[in-house]
């Protein structure tokens, strides 16, 4: 009989005796762990950078985290490159006149609606502030769809802190953050290239099951875009996605890729008895959602995927960001050749006597190459 328990982060869990069991060993783990931490936490000095990537990947404790995050993320030193009361400024302008507000408004009681924290008053107006905060703060992202939960796992995680939050997002998705560019933009361009760098790198570490989704005519964005969009806040339980976030935080997004690989690896033979994208993606779902055992899954990551040096991914993505922005030129042209179709009596007269060639001449004479 499975045994309910609420976790650190106030998310009511349904654990099989054995996913308790895993959970339980963790705790304890992380227990004996934070004495590690102890010292450095009252010095106000991180470990030596070996140390900091082998603590950190070991799993930061609840209690540190806040501190860490915001040190090894830059967002700290941000927070003070920026005048006082910053983030009070920005949440006032994106009161008053972000254009993301409705958006954001519609968005905010889906975010995590069993946590009773984040559903509450005080919570639906912390992640308010925050995502209307973040809008003005770097307007050409604005507001995208999936920010939403990870602005509420940094405020669950941080102390329920807003100005924290908002820092520690700054320094995920600003320039030169640690996301990778345009991520979050209306296009999702750079969410595309992850994608398929994610997809280029399951060919060359998980080959029959890279063949496999082929063949099932499974797309990689079907299975990971929300993985990489939300960091795995949707899909792990939360307390093994803020073990994720600590390496991800302090190594930056090359551990999303290894996370994501290790979850295919793990349930690599059950993926492969599916014949239908259907099934495919209810276990993949499955399968994230009941990875208590978040010390395994680490270990998967960093001990069971082999190299992957950050250069590799770099080179996917500029031979991927050069598809992308190609198909998505090729699909905008598509769209200025339909509504040339629909407007312009002229095209579509065109389209009659000469063919789609002639109404293609049309539409680059009036919208350029």
């Amino acid at each position: 009989m499975a045994s309910q328990a609420l976790d650190v982060y106030g998310f009511e869990l349904n654990l099989s005796p054995e996913e308790a069991q895993a959970r339980r060993a963790c705790e304890s783990k992380q227990q004996k762990r934070a004495g590690k931490w102890d010292s450095y936490f009252k010095s106000g000095k991180l470990p030596p950078a070996p140390k900091l990537k082998k603590y950190c990947r070991e799993g930061v404790p609840p209690q540190y985290r806040g501190w860490v995050w915001e040190q090894v993320s830059g967002a700290a030193r941000l927070m003070h490159e920026h005048m006082n009361n910053y983030y009070e400024a920005m949440v006032h302008q994106g009161e008053a006149s972000s254009p993301s507000a409705r958006q954001v408004e519609l968005d905010l009681p889906r975010t995590f609606p069993a946590n009773a924290w984040v559903s509450s008053p005080e919570g639906q107006s912390a992640l308010r502030h925050v995502l209307l905060a973040f809008s003005v703060h770097k307007p050409d992202v604005g507001y995208c769809q999936s920010m939403n939960y990870v602005a509420a796992m940094l405020l669950l995680c941080l102390d329920l802190s807003e100005e924290r939050a908002f820092w520690v997002m700054v320094a995920l998705i600003d320039d030169n953050g640690i996301l990778y560019h345009d991520m979050y933009a209306s296009d999702l361009v750079g969410t595309h290239v992850e994608m398929r760098s994610l997809e280029e790198l399951t060919y060359k570490k998980l080959p029959k099951l890279y063949k496999h989704l082929q063949t099932t005519q499974c797309e990689m964005s079907i299975i990971a875009t929300d993985w990489f969009l939300c960091l795995f806040a949707t899909t792990l339980p939360s307390e093994t996605a803020a073990r994720v976030w600590d390496a991800l935080l302090n190594e930056g997004p090359k551990v999303l890729f290894r996370i994501a690989l290790a979850v295919l690896k793990t349930n690599e033979s059950t993926l492969l008895q599916q014949d239908n994208v259907g099934l495919l993606l209810r276990e993949v779902r499955q399968a994230v959602t009941h990875l208590h055992d978040r010390d395994k899954l680490m270990k998967v990551a960093f001990d069971g995927i082999g190299s992957m040096p950050m250069a590799r991914i770099e080179n996917y993505r500029q031979v991927k960001q050069e598809a992308v922005e190609f198909e998505m030129k090729r699909r905008n042209a598509r769209k200025n050749l339909d509504h040339a179709l629909i407007t312009s009596p002229e095209a579509s007269k065109t389209m009659q006597v000469e063919g789609i060639s002639g109404v293609a001449d049309q539409v680059r004479l009036k919208y350029g190459k």
